[in-house]
């Protein structure tokens, strides 16, 4: 297994009894640092296990990246002592560029977003690669049916996990994550539906402003595009939604809650302040809900008004693309 099964602990986060029983999944503790280990490890390793199975040639790995999904790629290549090859844009962080360089892949820098380099690795990179012979696996950051199948196992362990608390399914009142492109709420969706508990668990999709395009597309009827990111919420910067996430959001009645800048960054400082643990702006997303109870309630409905031995799993979804000096400019210059 090339993920971490990670802890899921009860965290107090205000005193009021009127507040649900809040537990953490840390999903900061993967190897790359993020949930996307789940998603992607699975992936590369189901298609090196094909491969080796019908004694094809050695994979290499390609991602389009300069986020978590790219170091994700970068670290789950290393671990199987595969070669990957990252290409980032220009906007990418050099930090984010040294980590993935650490990881062992290689860096190339094209084009001013995701999009771009995206098609450049496609279209330009891989399609070389195999000219020289190669057996390519592309590793798109958040829409596969298998990343998202990885990404499942996170239910696996919250329904195990609340077991060994002794907490029964029907406690459990909501699952809270982070919604991007929509492959983490995909992955929590296919666990629930294994489990039987699709119907029964909502899922509380968080999203910021000018990342919002789940929630847009909720309001349409339909997925939409995004013509432009305005968030610093960059982990959740896809212009668009994987339609499984969208169509599942539809079926089982999820609500999108839509957050801004601002208040998500103080939810950064104040959880980095009490645990002294960095989370990127897209965590912290989730984590708002935690200062914010009366927020849970909103998302829920009035008719799911939590008691205090109600239970809701919030995310901790994790990311390494900022500091605490990150954070802190970010913040100031919202004041």
């Amino acid at each position: 297994m090339y993920y971490n099964k990670t802890p899921l602990l009860r965290r107090k986060f205000d005193d009021s009894k009127f507040s649900p029983q809040l537990f953490l999944k840390y999903e900061m503790l993967q190897p790359s640092g993020s949930f996307k280990s789940r998603g992607i490890s699975y992936l590369i390793s189901k298609r090196k296990s094909e491969a080796e199975a019908q004694g094809g040639r050695k994979l290499v790995v390609f991602s389009s990246s300069g986020g978590n999904a790219g170091l994700a790629a970068a670290t789950a290549a290393k671990s199987m002592d595969l070669e990957c090859t990252v290409v980032i844009p220009k906007t990418t962080k050099r930090r984010m560029i040294e980590k993935i360089e650490k990881s062992g892949a290689t860096v190339i820098i094209h084009g001013d977003h995701w999009g771009q380099a995206d098609a450049y690795l496609r279209e330009v990179v891989m399609v070389e690669e195999v000219e020289r012979g190669l057996e390519t696996l592309y590793v798109h950051p958040f829409d596969d049916e298998t990343i998202w199948e990885g990404h499942s196992t996170i239910v696996d362990e919250i329904v195990q996990q609340l077991e060994e608390h002794s907490i029964a399914p029907s406690r459990l009142k909501g699952i809270v994550c982070s919604v991007g492109g929509g492959g983490l709420f995909s992955g929590v969706v296919k666990g629930l539906e294994r489990h039987k508990l699709a119907d029964k668990v909502p899922v509380i999709a968080v999203e910021t402003n000018g990342c919002d395009v789940l929630s847009k597309s909720l309001e349409s009827g339909s997925p939409v595009t995004l013509s432009q990111i305005s968030s610093v919420a960059t982990s959740l910067g896809s212009p668009f939604i994987a339609s499984f996430a969208f169509e599942s959001a539809l079926k089982y009645d999820s609500k999108a809650l839509v957050l801004q800048d601002k208040e998500v960054l103080e939810t950064c400082l104040t959880f980095a302040d009490e645990s002294g643990i960095i989370i990127e702006p897209a965590c912290g997303a989730s984590l708002h809900l935690c200062y914010n109870p009366k927020l849970f309630d909103i998302a829920l409905g009035t008719q799911h008004s939590l008691a205090p031995t109600d239970v809701i799993v919030v995310i901790a979804c994790g990311g390494s693309c900022v500091s605490y000096n990150d954070l802190l400019e970010l913040y100031e210059n919202k004041l």
